[in-house]
């Protein structure tokens, strides 16, 4: 355990571990999904099933019978989980948290090798987790699922083995295909924004371009930039019919974006940026607690500037990441989750020298430090309680699961239901229904054994020769065929 921490900075990870389980692990634990994200896990579940095929996923015969919204890596994953672990919703769960603590585990690698040179501020890695898990869209995003918490681990890998070519100066040429190998699993995740780490070596010739020349970082970079693209070519040489599916892919997903009026998220193409700088409030409030705090350091300003190079070198990666999002107005927070953990690893090596100094100052034998343990060890216990009694509960769409409960002990597993029109765009309650019974909706007129159709809808779009089925439920109402 000294590898992550030591004496002094022991009350720092009890804290910040304490922050993990309260904004992300017990929201994580719950019933309720977002719309995407439980997309995901129904088509990786079908995948699980033997319901179509990796390079051609299946979500339901009525809606997506062959799924090309995404690259298929997602959802190979998670159905290996699925294999191995049985079909429980908190298989997916045990997934997203694997996701989440290897993100974290490499934040930590990374920030390692960024201070290999200095083992007092190499053990403070604790500092660019705590500023990744308070970035709201962070917890939001591994609580529901998406495929960014895929994306970012493999982006995150890319760079760490880039950093130990860059940085160690180590078997370069064979850490830079092994970043390589993990851009083209980073873009088999979620397609060409996977892609963004093969700018990681250019930046890094930009800020310190006496470490080596610019014929060097010319090879480097093909290197790197190449490793994907031959992947991709012998994918392709191996299988033809891996090409149409990209080509579908193109043509259907990147294609609609850009050219396919209405499916844009805003009007306004800088909004995703903003929404950055939103995201980052909370640590820049950190930053300025911290900055507080320290103010009686006076560090030399020579050793402020050897941090520079670094924080301008993740802050460029963490834009080459988020920035081009601002080519199509299809903008979700989400979608940045990818590039914040490097905005969060430049926001603590800004601090570095100021969190040395105080995490220094700490004496081991003071009441002060023993009443910091105490404390962040009460915190600890409370937040486990609170993550402990969120078992079982639900943080989203509670009666819509009640019902989709109860129908799907009536309805047999595999049926298609009909819905009205009215109900085609409830993609939740759609995936729900694939998701844990793999029951299809169709809103057409072709009669099916049973009929759903919320509440609040007037009655007068429930078909003939449908009767009520005696169920009690609270949103949704189930109608059976009669002749």
């Amino acid at each position: 355990m000294k590898y992550f921490f030591d004496s002094k900075t022991l009350p720092f990870w009890l804290f910040t571990i304490s922050v993990i389980l309260i904004l992300t692990i017990s929201q994580l634990i719950q019933d309720g999904v977002f719309m995407d994200g439980m997309l995901y896990i129904s088509v990786s579940k079908n995948l699980a099933d033997g319901l179509g095929t990796f390079w051609e996923p299946h979500l339901s015969p009525t809606f997506m019978p062959i799924f090309r919204e995404q690259p298929p890596l997602y959802f190979g994953l998670l159905a290996v989980f699925y294999k191995i672990f049985g079909s429980s919703m908190y298989v997916e769960r045990l997934f997203c948290f694997v996701c989440f603590t290897f993100t974290l585990i490499y934040i930590h690698k990374i920030w390692k090798i960024l201070f290999f040179e200095d083992e007092k501020l190499g053990k403070n890695s604790w500092l660019p987790i705590l500023f990744f898990t308070t970035i709201p869209i962070c917890f939001w995003s591994y609580s529901n699922h998406v495929e960014e918490t895929v994306m970012t681990l493999f982006a995150l890998m890319s760079v760490y083995y880039l950093s130990k070519a860059l940085f160690l100066e180590r078997k370069i040429v064979f850490n830079l295909l092994l970043a390589g190998v993990y851009v083209f699993l980073s873009s088999l995740t979620k397609g060409i924004q996977g892609l963004f780490p093969i700018t990681a070596v250019f930046f890094f010739w930009m800020v310190n371009s006496r470490k080596f020349s610019f014929k060097k970082n010319i090879i480097y970079s093909l290197i790197l930039a190449g490793t994907p693209v031959l992947i991709y070519s012998l994918l392709i040489f191996l299988n033809n019919h891996i090409y149409e599916v990209f080509k579908l892919y193109f043509e259907n997903r990147l294609g609609k974006t850009f050219n396919e009026a209405g499916r844009g998220t805003t009007d306004y193409r800088f909004e995703i940026m903003v929404r950055l700088f939103t995201e980052l409030i909370p640590m820049f409030i950190l930053i300025l607690i911290i900055f507080l705090f320290s103010l009686k350091y006076k560090g030399e300003q020579a050793v402020e500037k050897t941090k520079f190079s670094k924080i301008m070198w993740l802050l460029l990666i963490g834009f080459s990441g988020s920035a081009p999002l601002m080519i199509t107005l299809e903008q979700r927070g989400f979608y940045l989750l990818t590039s914040l953990p490097f905005f969060a690893l430049a926001g603590a090596v800004l601090l570095a020298d100021r969190m040395g100094y105080l995490t220094g100052k700490i004496n081991l034998n003071s009441n002060f430090y023993k009443y910091a343990k105490i404390i962040t060890c009460i915190m600890l216990l409370f937040s486990l309680t609170f993550t402990i009694l969120k078992i079982g509960k639900t943080k989203r769409d509670e009666n819509v699961l009640s019902d989709i409960y109860s129908i799907g002990k009536i309805v047999p597993h595999g049926e298609i239901i009909n819905i009205p029109y009215e109900m085609q765009a409830d993609f939740n309650l759609r995936e729900y229904f694939i998701r844990y019974f793999y029951i299809s909706t169709d809103e057409s007129n072709k009669p099916h054994n049973y009929f759903i159709i919320k509440k609040e809808l007037p009655k007068n779009l429930i078909p003939k020769n449908y009767s009520l089925y005696p169920l009690e439920t609270k949103e949704i109402d189930l109608y059976k065929f009669v002749n």
